[in-house]
């Protein structure tokens, strides 16, 4: 209701899709609305407000919002909480209800596994959740009660965190019958929430910490990246790092193992021992190609050359390339890291406040602040340009 014909159908068409893949989700395709869900458009601005009524039949689902403002933040996130609200109360038409609701984890993780279905994934954020062990553990995500308040790095990691147990509860076997089950107890539920979810996933109890365990393992394999994702400048170099170990044994049977900047030393090896040891980190480069940075690409095809002429027994200057690979890749790390530093100083400086959770940051923000503005190249030239203009903008901005 309000506003006009056009917006009432997009809103209507965007409450539709939700609801299709909610149910999708939970495996019930054929299901129809059992309850009225109404969404009222005002004019006046203010936040998302949701009410429910008892009608006869059933009841009445209630959201309002503001459009003064264009489409309001956690729209999405709002209307898939009544679409479980919704079908938490069916079947219950004539109940003495005191109170509805849906557990804001559930929402939230449910609203990311829509998103990871969709192929909307953060892998970036999973990798640094797992990789830095800043995980939400179990017990907390369930006692997040809201959002505001929350810096947006604390928000999009309880988001992440809340997808990853979602989406464990959904792989186990008969899972979508369990969160069926689940969601019928929980718009109305006011106990123990991890109780709750034993009780509709028995599979997960195998002893006191079983669900966190199940959860890491999801949050693990949610991190990992899908081929051709593009790994950036650090991630290509810390891979490369380790691809470019040539392992061989020596005359006493001790495993040998040796990195790029010694490569021409495998040239005193026989060559049936040298091939033997070279050709399988040539198969890993040519692998890895399509997934390191674009501007190691070239780096990669001088060390699959240089490879193929040892392996030949051939040394046209080697010792000298490889130096100069070496200086390319670190040239190549510097920008990246130091296009790593400056987002994260941008993104410090930008924000309002910043929590105790990442006083590593504010040491981060000195240093840049004492950098040298000193750098070569057209990305240094940029990056300083950048700079200069963050700082104008804050300058206009303080009063």
């Amino acid at each position: 209701y309000g506003a006009d014909f056009s917006t009432r159908v997009a809103l209507a068409s965007l409450a539709e899709g939700v609801r299709k893949a909610l149910i999708e989700t939970i495996g019930r395709e054929n299901e129809q609305w059992e309850h009225s869900i109404v969404i009222q458009l005002r004019e006046e601005e203010g936040p998302i407000k949701m009410a429910y009524f008892a009608v006869p039949g059933g009841y009445r689902i209630q959201i309002e919002m503001s459009l003064a403002r264009g489409k309001p933040r956690g729209l999405e996130r709002a209307l898939l909480e009544v679409l479980l609200i919704e079908y938490g109360l069916r079947g219950r038409a004539g109940e003495a209800v005191e109170s509805v609701g849906v557990s804001l984890w559930l929402v939230a993780g449910m609203q990311e596994s829509l998103r990871w279905k969709e192929g909307a994934r953060e892998y970036v954020m999973y990798q640094a959740l797992f990789d830095k062990n800043e995980l939400y553990p179990v017990e907390k995500i369930m006692q997040v009660k809201r959002l505001e308040g929350m810096d947006p790095i604390s928000e999009a990691a309880f988001q992440a965190s809340s997808g990853a147990l979602v989406m464990s509860l959904l792989e186990q076997d008969g899972g979508q019958e369990s969160m069926r089950l689940m969601l019928r107890e929980m718009s109305t539920f006011e106990g123990d929430q991890v109780a709750l979810v034993r009780k509709h996933f028995p599979g997960m109890n195998l002893g006191p910490e079983s669900l966190s365990k199940w959860w890491a393992l999801q949050l693990a394999q949610m991190a990992e990246k899908p081929f051709p994702y593009v790994l950036n400048i650090n991630e290509t170099e810390r891979q490369l790092r380790e691809i470019l170990k040539v392992c061989f044994n020596d005359s006493t049977g001790s495993l040998i193992t040796i990195g790029a900047h010694e490569f021409r030393d495998l040239l005193a090896l026989p060559i049936t021992e040298r091939e033997a040891c070279i050709l399988p980190v040539a198969e890993r480069l040519r692998q890895f190609f399509y997934r390191a940075f674009p501007a190691h690409r070239p780096i990669l095809r001088e060390y699959l050359l240089l490879l193929g002429e040892i392996v030949s027994d051939k040394d046209k200057q080697i010792a000298e390339r490889l130096q100069n690979l070496q200086a390319e890749r670190d040239r190549l790390a510097a920008l990246g890291n130091r296009t790593r530093d400056y987002l994260e100083w941008y993104r410090i400086t930008s924000s309002q406040e910043l929590t105790g959770e990442f006083d590593s940051f504010i040491d981060l923000k000195s240093r840049l602040e004492v950098m040298s503005g000193k750098n070569e190249g057209p990305i240094g030239v940029y990056m300083d340009s950048m700079q200069r203009l963050f700082s104008e903008q804050r300058e206009t901005q303080d009063p």
